[in-house]
């Protein structure tokens, strides 16, 4: 068998191997786990090298947009800012309800606006301006995005009625809106190699949803208990100028065209799905305002059934020209895909339990406890620290752990911190059921967005990127806005009965179990996802892909491939 054809290849491919003295040149492959090879069969890496290139092994090699580490990990931070815009000043007004209501006569209705006014434009509009981004540019709009949420924001403190800033609060949802789509796609389009730098990149990304919504609640609470709300609203104005201004270096320019002049870009907007647009605004809107408004002024009442039924009919309407139109914003096509097709409304409902708990709770402390906003911020503060914790454990198990399990784990969570909140009394301990149920509610969200946003992020090519994290992002937020008014419906409804009178605890005990109905659908839907694990560098796919993988690219490691089957051979 030396002698075979099989064997010449490998004395001409082995430049990097002196012979040594008494060595024949078979014996030197014969060391395939020695220091001396690429790899060895279970993948450790060569001997001998740097602590550097064993870094970029382990990790993956630092994008090429990226000038150095500094602004990839500068860009991550933006990108986290960019999907924490919404659900930020979701917090915002969730620890401001009271002082705000106060002081412009809100009722409770209008107070729920606050933050499903942004979530319903930023929903309605995410799948047009990503569609926008992919067409026009990602960077501009980003930085347009950034800079308009922060000159928007400092309207909503000189509101002097409820009007005024409920309007201004969705501009901010059109503002937020602009950057998430960005964002998405530039992530995706850097980071197109699966890897645990991929991975590490993605889970910050997706700690800005649950993130952003709780360190709202404690900045602006600490703010709002030192001045006014009005002052929250203009450090928050500050806060985004900054991001503005850093976003201009930190952001790469990663598009999915080829740089043409402007003018061939703006023909680009022929394909705009207009239609699609109007009646996801118009559709979403009529529906969640007649839930928001049925509590209180009857749901009997013409306009409130007018507005339910024109909404659904509006939304089906949607769905119907998306499968017409030739360039639709959700394209149908992509409901295809088993996964995607369970993770999306899964996603939904884990988050609408999340979103609708975590704005109760704190009303409850505020209403029922009679806290301050300092105090509020300071009872949320261990769910942020826990949603940091959470996320980093996300990023270093999707590539190890089975997804599925990992989903089924993240809604299992959201269920039972829904059910320990249900049995919260005005004299039950904080430490007792509302601090564990804080810290399990927040590694539902963390845990099920990092593996939904790495899934989406694969299910569709690289230039419909933005268009996919469109997809994602108007799912959650008109979930939120859904739930806003759901939420505030089963309140207001329990609120004005003898038993609601009689218990203060009872309308808050009806919408953590409104919460708990929305956790147990997501946690059967997560039965049904078909995932493995995500993340994992070519090289670690399987042990027959690895192989074809290095021996392909390294000659050594063909050589050592050939002589081990030639080993082989001999033995037989």
């Amino acid at each position: 068998m030396a002698a075979t054809s099989g064997q010449t290849p490998e004395i001409t491919m082995m430049p990097l191997e002196k012979k040594r003295d008494g060595q024949d040149v078979d014996a030197t492959p014969k060391t395939s786990s020695s220091n001396d090879s690429v790899h060895t069969a279970g993948g450790d890496e060569e001997h001998g090298m740097s602590a550097l290139e064993r870094i970029k092994s382990k990790f993956g090699d630092r994008p090429e947009c990226f000038k150095n580490t500094f602004q990839e990990i500068s860009f991550i931070f933006q990108a986290t800012v960019a999907t924490a815009t919404t659900s930020f000043l979701s917090g915002v007004a969730l620890v401001i309800t009271v002082p705000v209501s106060r002081d412009l006569g809100m009722t409770q209705g209008e107070i729920a606006w606050i933050s499903a006014a942004t979530s319903l434009v930023a929903g309605a509009l995410q799948l047009a301006l990503g569609q926008l981004a992919d067409l026009l540019g990602r960077k501009p709009m980003f930085i347009a995005g950034l800079a308009s949420f922060s000159a928007f924001v400092l309207l909503v403190a000189f509101s002097q009625n409820p009007f005024w800033m409920l309007i201004v609060c969705g501009i901010l949802g059109a503002c937020s809106a602009m950057v998430v789509p960005p964002a998405i796609g530039i992530l995706g389009a850097a980071y197109a190699t699966p890897s645990k730098r991929k991975n590490l990149a993605f889970s910050a990304f997706s700690a800005g949803n649950p993130l952003g919504f709780v360190f709202g609640t404690i900045i602006c609470g600490i703010v709002t208990q030192l001045s006014s709300w009005r002052a929250a609203f203009i450090v928050l104005c500050v806060i985004w100028a900054i991001f503005t201004v850093h976003a201009v270096w930190a952001v790469p320019n990663v598009e999915s065209f080829d740089r043409a002049p402007l003018k061939e870009r703006l023909k680009a907007l022929k394909q705009f799905d207009i239609v699609g647009t109007i009646l996801t605004i118009f559709g979403t809107g009529l529906f969640t305002a007649g839930l928001t408004l049925g509590p209180e002024d009857g749901w009997a009442r013409a306009h409130v059934i007018a507005m339910l039924v024109v909404g659904i009919a509006l939304l089906v309407i949607f769905v119907l020209w998306e499968r017409v139109f030739s360039n639709p914003l959700m394209p149908p096509y992509i409901w295809k895909d088993w996964n995607f097709s369970f993770i999306i409304p899964s996603i939904a409902l884990g988050n609408m339990g999340f979103t609708a708990s975590c704005f109760w709770v704190a009303y409850f402390l505020q209403e029922i406890k009679q806290y301050s906003t300092l105090m509020v911020a300071v009872h949320l503060l261990p769910q942020a620290i826990a949603g940091l914790l959470w996320n980093i454990v996300a990023g270093r198990i999707l590539h190890s752990i089975n997804n599925t399990v990992i989903m089924i784990f993240g809604a299992a969570c959201y269920l039972v911190a829904n059910l320990l909140l249900s049995f919260i009394k005005v004299e039950t301990s904080y430490w007792a059921l509302m601090f564990p149920a804080l810290i399990l509610i927040v590694a539902g969200a963390d845990l099920q967005f990092n593996v939904a946003n790495m899934y989406v992020m694969e299910s569709l090519p690289k230039d419909k990127q933005s268009l996919a994290g469109g997809i994602f992002n108007v799912v959650i937020r008109l979930a939120n806005t859904a739930v806003m008014g759901i939420s505030t419906a089963v309140f207001s409804s329990v609120q004005l009965t003898p038993e609601g009178m009689a218990d203060p605890m009872l309308k808050y005990t009806r919408t953590f179990q409104t919460s708990i109905g929305f956790s147990a659908a997501c946690l059967v839907l997560t039965c049904f996802i078909r995932l493995g694990t995500q993340g994992n560098s070519p090289s670690e796919q399987g042990e027959g892909e690895r192989s074809q993988s290095e021996n392909s690219e390294n000659p050594t490691a063909v050589v050592n491939s050939t002589t081990e089957s030639d080993r082989e051979e001999k033995e037989k």
